[in-house]
């Protein structure tokens, strides 16, 4: 097994000192990502110089939440800032580092990405790395920037510092992480965030063929989270595959098989991940 270790920066420490309080920052793109890094930047005082996007109007939008000015055309993007923040989506980043890359010269640019190398940006940026916040954002949800996680990596030195100025403007748990490490981040991320959103889909589902509430299951799902705050997850597993109960188990999938049979499969690896000893 291969031993990682992620570099924290102390928030103290010298290497984070010296953020320019005129320091400008374009952000490029209008998503979720954008949209709240963008408003957490506005909060802590940082310069937003410039909003980039596709869409003219609802760049426009953002723009005038961010209290910036906004442009569609790439080739009219400002020259004057220090940093870039690429939060596109993953298929998006090489086209519009290509596009970026017609006006911008020494400064530094990003990407958002978990799953997408920074050497993506090799090709068409002197100063390139990533700004990696691991969270799920959404519009209807405000994220807590002083407990998210952000992961930082650059080309040079001296574009890392200057990221990490960055970040201790907005957040208090950074990290450094090349992009091999990142991407395994990523992996455990979408066990833990996306299959879980769905798995609370399906049960959600569920109760409501039955006309049952989905908040019922709501204390549950909290208490899950809150015991794995200070024990291992193996150590808080409960249920039928934990305890073997094969009748339990049957009487689950005779359910499923009836009113839900796309989700027997389902049920039948996760059993078995929690128990391979079950057989079916």
């Amino acid at each position: 097994m291969t031993s990682y270790c992620v570099r924290h920066f102390n928030p103290f420490s010298p290497e984070r000192s010296g953020f320019r309080q005129y320091m400008k920052i374009s952000i490029i793109g209008t998503g979720n990502v954008a949209y709240h890094l963008g408003k957490r930047l506005l909060e802590k005082g940082v310069k937003i110089n410039q909003i980039i996007g596709r869409n003219a109007a609802h760049t426009e939008g953002v723009a005038r939440i961010l209290n910036t000015i906004f442009e569609a055309d790439f080739n009219k993007i400002k020259t004057d800032s220090d940093i870039y923040i690429i939060a596109v989506s993953d298929s998006a980043i090489d086209s519009v580092a290509q596009k970026t890359s017609q006006v911008i010269d020494n400064q530094i640019v990003v990407h958002t990405s978990g799953s997408i190398p920074s050497t993506i940006l090799k090709p068409y940026f002197k100063n390139y790395g990533s700004f990696y916040p691991l969270q799920t954002f959404s519009k209807e949800s405000q994220p807590d920037f002083d407990s998210i996680p952000i992961f930082i990596n650059a080309n040079s030195k001296k574009s890392e510092n200057k990221l990490l100025a960055l970040g201790k403007k907005i957040a208090n748990n950074l990290h450094h992480l090349d992009d091999d490490k990142r991407i395994i981040v990523h992996i455990a991320a979408v066990f833990v965030n996306n299959f879980t959103n769905s798995l609370f889909q399906i049960g959600h589902d569920i109760l409501k063929k039955e006309n049952l509430p989905f908040d019922i299951l709501q204390p549950l799902m909290l208490e899950t989270v809150l015991k794995i705050k200070n024990h291992e997850p193996s150590e808080m597993q409960t249920g039928p595959a934990k305890r073997g109960d094969l009748v339990t188990i049957q009487k689950h999938i005779d359910y499923l098989k009836k009113e839900a049979p796309q989700l027997v499969t389902i049920y039948e690896l996760l059993t078995k991940n929690i128990n391979p000893s079950i057989e079916f």
